[in-house]
């Protein structure tokens, strides 16, 4: 005669081993933000324009928003920040860097300086970073060459806030 297997057993020991498997693990973040969870919502001003590139702080300050926005550490603009966020465009850079065999210039290659400082709410300086990227745009049809150039700005600021985010989760 084949031995029976008690049903309620067995559901036992799924409910145990589900419960062990679940239980386990760890907690990269406690609380939402840095510094424990002092600094968990910043104010972003409008970065400053050190360099004679119109609209470039605008569209410097979207991106980093967007980006930090998106780490879900912080929560942004929110009235009563805990911290803000400084950031000053000190220089831009357009340079050539690819000629047609008519020796037009097809290509430019565009470099972005950003120097930015975290503040805590009274003022207190948390940590100061310089960042410089670069990113090449075409410049072939006159009418987009303005569009590839901001295009091109947008994606190298993106990734000037990623690095910054990255500083961020990794050294608080």
């Amino acid at each position: 005669m084949a031995k029976r297997k008690d049903p309620v057993k067995k559901i036992v020991f799924v409910v145990l081993a589900l419960f062990l498997l679940c239980s386990c693990g760890y907690q990269l973040v406690r609380e939402k933000g840095i510094y424990g969870g002092d600094i968990s919502s910043i104010y972003i001003p409008v970065f400053k324009n050190l360099t004679y590139e119109p609209n470039l702080s605008q569209y410097v300050t979207s991106v980093f928003s967007k980006e930090l926005l998106a780490t879900g550490l912080f929560t942004i603009n929110k009235e009563g920040s805990d911290g803000y966020l400084d950031g000053t465009i000190t220089r831009i850079a357009a340079t050539p860097t690819s000629m047609s065999i008519q020796g037009v210039v097809i290509q430019k290659y565009v470099t972005l300086y950003v120097d930015i400082a975290l503040r805590k709410n009274g003022g207190g300086l948390v940590k100061r970073w310089s960042f410089a990227d670069s990113e090449t745009y075409y410049v072939e049809n006159v009418d987009s060459e303005e569009f590839n150039k901001k295009d091109a700005i947008q994606r190298l600021s993106a990734r000037i806030a990623r690095r910054l985010s990255a500083v961020l989760m990794t050294e608080y």
